[in-house]
């Protein structure tokens, strides 16, 4: 049937009711619906409580000062069109969809914006901007629409029969016959083939997006020293899970009947979301570049170095850190690493705030706390004491150490041992 949708689809209850008063105008078909019996499980409540917080999330990112980036405006639009989707799969799953049969399938166009739009938030949020022209990539979207319009303009009681067929292929159909043809380009039929392949262009576009990103930064895909970094690559790897589940649907399940799983997992990428926004709320507040790396970046606006310096630069400063430790020299300096490096400690300082968000204590901090966690959970040195692992890693005392660590795991060293040893 569906995938993920992207716009919200109905307006107000009065307008549901008075259009699902009509489907009743047919006795046959209010006989048949008798036969369909509304009823809620667990998988529905969850289903229902995403829709309630994707549409509350959409409406906050899409209000007020959100609104005016447009990764915020982009991510709105990416939970209120999966608000549509999850509100009829609920309906659907649950049997309500008998009291909204036009709506049913309403949500099947947005197969073709799922993944534009997925596509154009992680690109505007990784380059501060959307590509050129790039309401193009909604074309095929907009075509569709009007394609599904043939299926929209059906008779409640030819939707009532494609609900059945898709969810309860064991009850009666009604008679009843097409005003016209639903799908006369044979396009409906394989609407599911054609739109994985028609998504799969754009998790390609993603996945190339996400690599040359990661390039250029010198990082790893499962070591990202960056929340905002790590938010587009877990929101990837759920989109792509329900991907994955949607293309395992239309191979080897052949109806509708697990529709929930795909809604659950839709919830749970919502909820995810959510957590996101609570626990990090400068990733929709501020872009990639805030407005005080801006300010960085105009302090480095004289500086000499191309963008390939920088990356070499990176480049050298990492294999430094990761490969030769130096890290662990409690009394380096700035001005020694950059002495290390042969160059300045002004270009240090700007690749390091421009490249990876840090100063050079902050850098530091971050792979002192790191070999130190890996230390503390290893059972070969569990007879260090914090202290020696302290002065392992570059810190000069046991308190310094525990602050550091404190402030970037929200434990002390002792506790994290504690949690992972037990």
């Amino acid at each position: 049937m569906m995938y993920q949708a992207f716009i919200f689809y109905g307006s107000s209850t009065t307008r549901h009711q008075s259009e699902g008063t009509k489907s009743w105008s047919n006795p046959s078909l209010l006989l048949s619906c008798e036969m369909v019996s509304p009823q809620l499980d667990v998988f529905a409540v969850l289903i229902f409580l995403g829709v309630v917080q994707a549409f509350f999330l959409g409406l906050v990112l899409a209000g007020g000062k959100a609104r005016k980036t447009a990764t915020n405006r982009l991510l709105a639009g990416y939970l209120i069109i999966n608000t549509a989707t999850l509100l009829e799969i609920f309906l659907c799953y649950s049997g309500y969809i008998v009291y909204f049969l036009h709506y049913y399938d309403a949500s099947e166009p947005f197969n073709f914006a799922y993944g534009p739009v997925l596509f154009l938030y992680i690109y505007a949020f990784l380059k501060q901007q959307l590509p050129p022209r790039w309401g193009l990539h909604f074309i095929p979207f907009g075509l569709y629409l009007l394609y599904a319009l043939l299926f929209f303009i059906q008779s409640a009681d030819y939707k009532y029969n494609a609900f059945l067929s898709a969810y309860h292929p064991e009850l009666p159909h009604l008679a009843t016959q097409e005003l016209w043809s639903e799908d006369p380009l044979g396009i409906k039929k394989h609407i599911n083939l054609i739109s994985i392949l028609f998504n799969g262009v754009y998790y390609g576009l993603i996945v190339w997006q996400l690599q040359a990103c990661y390039r250029q930064l010198k990082v790893k895909f499962w070591e990202l020293p960056q929340p905002k970094l790590r938010w587009l690559r877990n929101l990837f790897l759920l989109s792509l899970l329900s991907y994955g589940h949607w293309i395992y649907r239309t191979f080897f399940v052949y109806q509708d009947l697990q529709d929930y799983t795909s809604a659950a997992m839709g919830a749970a990428m919502i909820y995810y979301i959510s957590f996101t926004l609570f626990q990090h709320p400068d990733i929709f507040r501020k872009p990639l570049l805030s407005s005080s790396q801006k300010n960085k970046t105009a302090k480095y606006r004289k500086s000499s170095l191309s963008d390939a310096d920088k990356t070499t630069m990176l480049h050298k400063l990492i294999h430094l850190m990761e490969k030769e430790k130096i890290y662990r020299d409690n009394l380096l300096s700035l001005s020694q690493l950059a002495k290390t490096m042969t160059t300045s400690s002004h270009n240090i300082s700007q690749v390091l705030n421009e490249r990876l968000e840090k100063n050079f204590f902050g850098l530091l901090a971050h792979y002192r706390v790191e070999e130190a966690k890996q230390i503390l959970v290893d059972a070969d040195q569990s007879n260090l004491t914090i202290e020696q692992i302290a002065d392992l890693v570059g810190y000069n005392s046991k308190s310094a150490f525990n602050n550091a660590f404190k402030k970037r795991t929200g434990e002390t060293p002792s506790a994290y041992r504690k949690r992972f040893t037990k």
